[in-house]
């Protein structure tokens, strides 16, 4: 019994104080083991289901116990049988005769007692001088015990059986026998109560270790289901180690999975910089060959304002000191001047443009810079980059905007006007060198502004269709990277915050939507 309660406790003290440990651990968290001993999982479970093999055991007991109990009721029966009916044997003739009789029974132990009822009044008489008779002893004895074997037992709970058998002296029915205890209220209390408080505890034990087991599991689940809807994209979060066990091992393998994969997605984004500076460069190059084709008129006009200017200003030297030269003269001379000087404007005007958008598109994508600029702003951008392409593909770009001009998106727009100049160049090419259309619409929807961009060229082969976001591929072939179209849907998600979708057919073209947030008043208040 005191190995058993011995036990108890230090299995008990081993559960609940693992609940102080695991907290302390979370606060001074590690994620690697610090030496090689391990408890395993199996070994946890067995020690904590020692309280199932102790209630286990005590029910083992109670019933050997019962077992015992009958056995011997029974034993002490038969020995009290023998000695009643050997003391009835000899010549029992009167009163004083069968109340002689309880001196001689001899008891089997010092709590029984022998009894005997007389006929008449009733009253009980035993050897002790204190009847221990109940009354259910008294009525089972009179109503069956009496016409069977003789076997009495008391009420339920108490453990004492009895002997009762009929006498007749002087033709009336006496009643000698024996009560005796098989048993003690205070055994079979402890054994109830043990019982029950084992039982409890036990139902207890088994909920606390099941929570215990479900939290490490859980801990595990929810930084897995954090990873798979996007919460930690850093893959920063680790998972603090509060067991030697299993689920210790499955920790580490966790914490080790997420080193990995933070490593993986730091090479790919490493990746994805150089991919995109490379058909950010190539995409320059080619509009920087359509613009410098644009500014040889410019130049040339600027050039013959120059020679103009030039010769103005020979003949007002010339001039000087002539006598022949009127004011009005030199007035006229001033006035030419001037109109040429008015008609290079406009060229400077387009070369400084064009300068700034190169410039602007020169700018690293991976440009970070939190700044605003309007609807405005990113189509002029688009028509002076692609002006000389236009006419190289022969193709009309249409523009129909129904936002106002000054509507303003947050974000870089040398990124935006990236995404645009590739869709557009993609439409241009999916004719083939034919002339051809391409619409761009512009409208409002809520807080968002929608582009939509239609041709209506080849259109895009299913197969590639179905790849076209989700990885580098392209229609044409070796003079193509895939680059183009795959950065641009990173980039409207990624830095704009929009979506970007298409539909196409084959023979017939294909329309692009994309749909970026715009400023509202109210934002406009909050980034001022």
């Amino acid at each position: 019994m005191f190995f058993s309660l011995g036990t108890l406790i230090a299995t008990f003290s081993y559960i609940f104080t693992k609940k102080i440990y695991v907290r302390i651990l979370l606060k001074t968290s590690f994620h690697e083991y610090k030496n090689n001993s391990k408890l395993s999982l199996k070994v946890k479970i067995i020690i904590q289901l020692i309280p199932i093999f102790i209630v286990a055991l005590l029910f083992v007991s109670l019933i050997g116990y019962s077992r015992l109990i009958k056995e011997k009721g029974e034993i002490i029966f038969k020995l009290y049988d023998y000695e009643i009916t050997e003391a009835l044997e000899r010549d029992i003739k009167t009163k004083d005769d069968i109340v002689g009789l309880l001196d001689k029974i001899v008891l089997v132990s010092q709590g029984d007692e022998v009894f005997i009822i007389p006929p008449s009044d009733g009253q009980i008489i035993t050897n002790s001088g204190f009847p221990q008779l109940s009354e259910f002893f008294i009525k089972h004895m009179n109503e069956i015990a009496l016409s069977t074997d003789g076997h009495v037992f008391d009420y339920y709970g108490v453990d004492a059986q009895g002997i009762a058998k009929q006498v007749l002296i002087d033709d009336q029915i006496w009643v000698i026998g024996a009560r005796y205890l098989v048993g003690s209220d205070e055994t079979l209390t402890f054994f109830a109560i043990s019982f029950a408080a084992l039982f409890v505890i036990n139902f207890i034990v088994i909920l606390y270790f099941a929570k215990t087991l479900t939290d490490d599991i859980s801990r595990v689940t929810q930084n897995l289901e954090e990873i798979a809807s996007g919460v930690d994209q850093t893959f920063e979060k680790r998972l603090v180690i509060t067991s030697n066990d299993e689920i210790g091992d499955l920790v580490i393998a966790f914490n080790k999975i997420q080193n990995l994969e933070k490593r993986s997605i730091e090479a790919i984004k490493e990746q994805q910089a150089i991919l995109i500076e490379q058909e950010r460069l190539a995409s320059l190059g080619q509009l920087i060959g359509g613009i410098a084709h644009n500014l040889k008129t410019p130049i040339m006009s600027i050039s013959g304002g120059i020679e103009a200017l030039k010769d103005l200003a020979y003949e007002y030297r010339d001039s000087v000191g002539d006598r022949s030269v009127t004011d009005q003269d030199h007035r006229e001379i001033a006035k030419e001047m001037l109109t040429w000087l008015e008609k290079m404007k406009p060229y400077c005007a387009y070369m400084s443009d064009v300068i700034s958008a190169v410039k602007g598109q020169a700018v690293q994508m991976i440009s970070t810079n939190s700044v605003k600029f309007t609807v405005d702003e990113v189509i002029k951008r688009v028509e002076l980059l692609l002006k000389h392409e236009l006419k190289r593909y022969h193709c009309i770009l249409k523009i129909n905007s129904h936002v106002d001009a000054s509507t303003e998106i947050k974000g870089e727009v040398n990124n935006l006007v990236q995404v645009f100049d590739n869709i557009i160049i993609n439409a241009m090419q999916a004719y083939d060198g034919e002339n051809g259309t391409i619409d761009l619409e512009i409208v409002r929807s809520g807080d968002n502004v929608e582009f939509t961009f239609k041709d209506y060229g080849k259109g895009i082969p299913k197969n590639v269709a179905d790849r076209l976001f989700k990885e580098m591929i392209t229609t044409k072939g070796k003079n193509g990277t895939g680059l183009g179209l795959y950065m641009s849907y990173a980039t409207i998600r990624g830095r704009f915050g929009g979506n970007m979708s298409f539909i196409t057919k084959e023979g017939c073209g294909t329309t692009f939507f994309i749909s970026i947030p715009c400023i509202t008043y109210g934002n406009q208040e909050e980034d001022k």
